[in-house]
This record gives structure tokens, sequence and C-alpha cells, in this order.
């Protein structure tokens, strides 16, 4: 007579196929509900699997040898591990004398218990780990969905008395031209607020964008903008030297730094400056794109919409509630500028690559907190290519592993492919589950919690199919090893028209040998 737990997991072994099949001839299915059914289906092969491994008598003709001391189901000990048994009377097996020499049998049963013990530990640590990670999961759906596309009111009807004025300062580069960079750079002149400038930065002289900014200010002649070229030589961040003129220009309290290729809509800035309360040094948009056209444009979506959003806003939130933790990025990022000038400007970032990081850091280090604006940095760049997009991720984890480098060991352990290959193995371990369909479980609800998660980074469904995102999602989640590899194996960083070479905690050199990255 079984007992009744092995009798459900029998039950579940046999019918679960049946159930499968059952479910899937349903024909008219929703959108929610073909996911809602993905779920299902993991999670009855998963409940199947451990059946059919942790229940061994769930077959009444299957019997365990009553004589051992172990009469229970062991999770670490099989049918092999079992003495053969020996009828009454019966002489002990004969040693063969070239045995004798080896190793004692008892000392080998305590080796091999050692070993299994140290297995059982580090699956624990691995199990507890990826359980640790699917809160981190659930911790940034839920801050998304309760922190972006929630504007804070601003009261603006007085015109500029009362509100904080702004800077804003556009570092340019116009070769290769962007299609889209005149479209961009409109939606600053028609900004929704009433105290800000504009400060726009080429480095060249000869550079195609000054035409685009001289034609823009000449249609918008009530906006205070102001250009700027040649830029001054601080330190080896080209950024910050092209910058460097704009903010000694600067003349309001407020100072942001927004990337050419982005769009911003009427409120943006006011709603920055809604979240810049007196105990905030720091607002910053968390990076994602436009709707555009073409599949590299839906990686990039695919990208910031998922891994990288689920863990900026986890992040975010605990430099919200004052762990220190720094996620700034420097594509929209509003500043205090009189706690930058008590660091001498911008100009004493200008040994760093990732001034954004430092920026941060600076700030955050004197006591100010720092917070995501509710709208999200809408990327807008008119060429997509995947080789450009790829560079890109490369370089930011050259610089992640420069400035923070336990970021080495952590990052591939938290990306889904590593870290299902690594658990699926704990799982065999612990649980006797299939590594198979424990992986291809993993891999479901990895992609289902990241649907959702893009969902709300969109404020929608995404512009493009699930199966465009199912393919993309598997490129770069597919993809994310072999760039973090190549940043490991070759930390020179090319960028704009110099190369770099960067020392811990984020310091760069100047290389000669220029190396193209991806």
């Amino acid at each position: 007579m079984l007992r009744p737990g092995r009798r459900v997991g029998a039950w579940l072994s046999q019918k679960d196929w049946l159930w499968v099949f059952l479910r899937g001839s349903v024909s008219s299915v929703s959108r929610y509900q073909s996911w809602a059914w993905a779920w299902n289906v993991g999670v009855l092969l998963i409940l199947s699997t451990a059946a059919h491994h942790n229940f061994p008598n769930a077959n009444p003709t299957t019997t365990t040898p009553s004589s051992s001391p172990l009469s229970f189901s062991s999770p670490f000990l099989s049918s092999a591990d079992y003495p053969p048994s020996r009828d009454v009377g019966e002489a002990p097996p004969a040693l063969d004398p070239a045995e004798g020499s080896q190793e004692d049998p008892g000392e080998r049963g305590v080796t091999m218990t050692e070993v299994q013990v140290y297995k059982v530990m580090i699956a624990s640590a691995i199990l507890v780990f990826w359980s640790v990670f699917w809160v981190v999961h659930l911790i940034g759906i839920i801050y998304g969905y309760r922190r972006l596309h929630h504007r804070r009111a601003l009261s603006v009807e007085s015109g500029d008395q009362g509100v904080m004025g702004v800077s804003i300062l556009k570092p340019l580069v116009g070769t290769p031209m962007d299609p889209n960079l005149m479209t961009n750079l409109e939606t600053f002149f028609t900004l929704n607020y009433p105290k800000f400038e504009l400060l726009f930065c080429v480095q060249e002289e000869g550079d195609p964008s000054i035409m685009i900014v001289q034609q823009l200010m000449k249609k918008h002649p009530h906006v205070d903008a102001s250009c700027f070229t040649g830029g001054l030589e601080v330190g080896v961040n080209p950024k910050i030297n092209n910058m460097q003129p704009g903010y000694q220009a600067a003349k309001h309290e407020l100072l942001m730094v927004s990337d050419s290729s982005l769009l911003m809509k009427e409120d943006t800035l006011t709603d920055m400056v809604a979240h810049m309360t007196p105990d905030v040094g720091i607002v910053h948009q968390m990076p994602f794109t436009c709707d555009r056209k073409g599949w590299p444009a839906i990686l990039e979506k695919v990208y910031f919409g998922t891994g990288h959003a689920r863990m900026y806003l986890f992040l975010g939130l605990l430099d919200a509630l004052g762990f220190g933790v720094n996620c700034c990025t420097g594509m929209s990022c509003l500043m205090r500028k009189k706690v930058l000038d008590e660091a001498g400007g911008i100009s004493a970032f200008g040994i760093y690559l990732a001034e954004d990081y430092f920026f941060a850091k600076y700030i955050q280090d004197r006591g100010w907190g720092i917070r995501i604006a509710s709208q999200p940095a809408w990327q807008n760049a008119g060429t997509c290519r995947v080789k450009n997009f790829l560079s890109r991720l490369t370089r930011w984890c050259k610089l992640r592993i420069a400035m923070v480098p336990h970021t080495l060991v952590l990052e591939p352990v938290t990306e889904c492919m590593v870290l299902g290959l690594v658990v699926s193995w704990a799982a065999t371990v612990l649980l006797h589950a299939d590594y198979l369909t424990f992986f291809l479980f993993h891999t479901l609800t990895w992609s289902l919690a990241d649907w959702i998660m893009l969902n709300i980074v969109q404020n929608g469904p995404p512009p493009f199919s699930k199966f465009e995102f199912v393919i993309s999602w598997l490129f770069r989640e597919v993809s994310a090893l072999f760039i973090f590899l190549h940043a490991v194996w070759n930390p020179v960083i090319s960028w704009r028209t110099g190369s770099f070479k960067l020392r811990w905690w984020g310091v760069a050199e100047p290389v000669n040998t220029r190396v193209t990255v991806m």
C-alpha cells in the first residue's frame, strides 16, 4: 500500500503529458492566457520530474532492500550503493589479493560521504542565491510598476518665480551625422518649463551639427540657447573636455547633462525637477528606447526593458531606502551644480571615462540622495546596428569591471543562461530533478518575468510580436556571456577618437594603439 504522497507523485508522473495535451488542444486562448498556459506547463513539468525522481516507490512492483539499514529513500544513495544480500550461512566473498593493497573500504566510504556533503552545501548555496535573485525580479517588477510613468506635479503657472533654473549641457558629435539629430534637439526647445537654458557643446569647428543648432536657435528665438565649439582639455575624458566651456558658462543652480540621441517630452524636465527634493542631489532617468523599426531596434528595446531595467530599478530602490547604492547613468542626469563646484567642477572628473558614476558617487558621499525619475530616457538614435550595440555593451562591461571589481565575479552568475546551467545542477543534487527540464523551466519563467518588466517600462505592450521578443531575448541572453568574456580578455576601450586603458577603480589612461571593440 503506497503512502498518499507517493500516490500523488505516481499520478502526476503518469498524467502530466495527458494534461499538457488537453490544455494544448484549447484553440481559443487570449494573449495573456497563452502565457498563463506556458507557466502551467512549466510548473507541471517540474512537478512531474520531482515525482519521477523523488518517489522511487511510486511503482508498486519496485521494492527496496528491507535488510539494509537505510530502508528509507535517501536522496544521496541509489540502488547501486546498497550491498548485495547474502543467504544465511553464506560465506562472505573472498577478497582479491590485488585489492588488499588498495584503500580501506571504510576510509573510502568516509571520503565519499565528505564529497557528498560538499556537493550538498554548494548546491544549497546556489539554490539560495537563485531564490534571492527571484526576489530581485519581483522587487524590480513591483517598483517599476509603482515608479515609472507616474509623473509628479510641479506648479509652473506662476512663471519662473519660485522654480529652480536648469542649465542643460548637450555634448554633440555630428560625425557621423545622426538622421534624427534635428528631431531630437528640437524637443529640448519645446520643453514646458519656465526657466532653463540650452548649452550646446561641439568639439570640432566644422562639425555639421553646428548648422542644425543654428537653424533651431533661429526657429525658437525665445529659448535661451548658446553654442560652444572647440572644447577645453582638462583630462582624458573627451566628453568632459567637450562640455567644459558650457559648464563654465552655466548660470542656473541645477545642471542637466543630456546625450544628443535623447528625445524629450514636453513635461520631462518638469517631472525631473519635481523629484529634486531638498535631500536629493541627483535625479536621473532610466535608459530606454523609442519605438523604431528593424530588428536591431527591437534588440535594444528588449535589453533596456528587461535585464537592464530590472537591476536599474532594484538598485535605485536600494539607494532610495538609504543603502548607498550607485546606479546612476549620465545619459540624462539632473544635478545640483553647487555640489559639483565644491569638487572643482566637472573638470575634476576628467580622469575617468565613466564620469556619470563618479558624479553620483561624489554627491552621494556628501549625504545627498539619488532618485529615478518617473519617465525613462527615450533614446532615439537614427542609426541602429547590432555591431554598434554590442560594442556599446562591451564598453559598459569593461567600465563596470574597472569601477566595481566584484562585478568580475557577480555579473556572470546573474545572467539567465549561466545561472540556469548552475542552478540546474544544484537541483539535480538536492531535488533529483531532471537537468534539462529544470533548465527549461528556469528559462521559461525568467523570460515570462522579463516580458512583464518590458510591458511595465513600455507602459503598454511593445510594438512587436511575442515571437520577435523571444528571438531577441534569446540572442541577448546567449550573447551576454560572450560580451563579458570579451570585456575581460581585452580591457582596452575604443571610444570616440581615442583608445583608453582602465586601471582599477575607473581611472583611465590614453594608449597610442587604437583597438576596435567587437
